[in-house]
């Protein structure tokens, strides 16, 4: 059943705005009380200072459950009836010392949630004075082996994220905001729902997945049938399009209100209602076919996917279900997610031009950037109703990251990621979103074999920051295969 869309305006408040819940963290700290009597008084408080420490630079993109200090077994109970009493989707260990895992490591099983281990040092330098009580406090290594060691004993084995580093490195707690992030992405993984809205175009069966493909990653795959997408176009009026165009675009873009705008804010409508409807994290859309082009006030996907991944619930074009995967990856761990491809080689910059038929993320876009919309015209290789989007992509570090069936490795999905930087903008004739990608990994050509070698398609999702190492964490974590090109 398809959506009714009030006669008023005063809902936009919300218009394009929904964001995934966020990942709720529960955090146990873990000490050894055996250490205690070689300790000064209120060494339990200083070590809860330590968790506080590490916990303090994550970001308020997820919400922190403090479950508790464990330093024997008499902290299990109340460690456990705080579990029992919050849906965690992430448990965060943090050793301040030594810590005797079994108890943990069994907490952290019945969890059945992904585990990060920080391990935090709070020591830099050790002086002539450095004794045994100082051994002990500082043994952060000790007590990350033994829980990592633990847990991965355990029948079936607990895989944690390690991360290591100094308490006075902003190195250190990035690495840890990255993993925590990553791992609430492997949860929302189990389980992860992706629209379907239309078969890949003809030909194009490396984009799609079945939903017999999609089960064996643990995916589940939301068939949309082509009647009732067409009555959720129907059902956007005017009123709505144009409150939506004066609203829902973002500030820093450029557009006139054409019938072509019109057309594709109508899809763009139809695709935010049916997203949350069905409360998808990510999909694809054959947009040049029955469900986008060839249907009554149809259009090509352009403004609807840009719009869509604002929201964290990337769409990508031609029915690609996979690189919707890779855009997820993207955009939850990078900020954006340009969906494109690896076109021409400049030979003299060693560069890739990486460019699509219209497609954008505002993400992607810098401040004093630019983001036109126009009329699709030509513009998207051929006349075709909608808009297209020119959008400037910021400079700075990059991966492009791919998602890709690949059965020599897999029944399940395989990701791929290779790193490299985003120069400065590319000057060119295209109306479309363009730009230079310089991978780590030279020459070009090297690292684009490596990329087809992993059998990417044709597609990929290119993101902000190099993610390679936050790729290799998502797919130990959620069983899929990684083909990492960097330096």
């Amino acid at each position: 059943m398809h959506a009714t869309w009030p006669s008023g305006g005063h809902w936009l408040a919300d218009f394009f705005s929904h964001r995934p819940s966020r990942p709720r963290i529960g955090v146990i700290g873990g000490m050894m009380a055996y250490f205690e009597a070689i300790m000064p008084p209120g060494f339990r408080d200083e070590r809860r200072a330590h968790v506080a420490s590490v916990t303090a630079h994550l970001p308020d993109r997820v919400d922190l459950f403090d479950l508790g200090l464990w330093a024997d077994q008499g902290d299990d109970a109340p460690i456990r009836s705080r579990l029992d009493d919050i849906d965690i989707d992430v448990l965060l260990l943090i050793p301040t010392m030594a810590n005797p895992p079994a108890e943990i490591a069994a907490m952290a099983a019945e969890a059945g949630v992904p585990v990060v281990i920080a391990n935090a040092h709070g020591l830099a330098r050790v002086d002539e004075d450095y004794d045994m009580a100082a051994l002990c406090r500082h043994s952060t290594n000790v007590g990350t082996t033994m829980l990592s060691a633990m847990l991965r004993r355990l029948s079936p084995p607990v895989r944690p994220i390690v991360v290591s580093g100094f308490l006075d490195d902003i190195g250190f707690h990035d690495r840890l905001r990255r993993a925590v992030e990553t791992a609430g992405l492997a949860r929302r993984m189990q389980g992860l729902k992706i629209g379907r809205l239309g078969l890949p175009m003809t030909g194009y069966d490396h984009l799609g997945l079945n939903a017999d493909e999609a089960a064996a990653s643990g995916f589940e795959l939301c068939d949309i049938p082509l009647e009732d997408w067409t009555g959720r176009i129907g059902s956007v009026t005017d009123d709505i399009i144009t409150a939506a165009i004066e609203t829902g675009l973002p500030q820093n873009t450029r557009w006139e209100d054409t019938p072509n705008l019109r057309r594709a804010m109508r899809q763009a409508l139809a695709l935010d209602a049916l997203a949350n409807e069905y409360d998808l994290d990510c999909g694809a859309i054959a947009c040049r076919g029955p469900f986008g082009d060839r249907m009554e006030n149809g259009a090509i996907s352009c403004l609807a996917t840009m719009l869509l991944a604002n929201t964290g619930r990337p769409f990508a074009a031609t029915g690609d279900m996979v690189t919707a995967v890779a855009m997820l990856i993207g955009r939850t761990l990078g900020g954006a997610a340009l969906y494109c491809e690896l076109d021409a080689v400049d030979r003299s910059r060693d560069a890739f031009l990486v460019a699509n038929t219209g497609e954008a993320d505002a993400g992607w876009c810098p401040d004093d950037g630019v983001c036109e919309i126009r009329d699709a015209s030509v513009h998207s290789g051929r006349q075709v109703p909608g808009v297209v989007i020119r959008q400037t992509l910021a400079k700075g570090p990059a991966t492009m990251l791919g998602a890709t069936l690949d059965r020599t490795r897999s029944a399940r999905l395989s990701l791929i990621a290779m790193e490299g930087e985003t120069l400065n903008p590319a000057k060119t004739a295209l109306k479309v979103t363009a730009g230079w990608f310089r991978t780590s990994r030279r020459p070009a050509l090297s690292a684009f074999e490596d990329w087809a070698n992993a059998a990417a398609t044709h597609h990929g999702a290119l993101a902000p920051g190099h993610l390679a190492e936050a790729t290799h964490w998502l797919g130990m974590l959620s069983d899929l295969p990684v083909t990492a090109i960097s330096e």
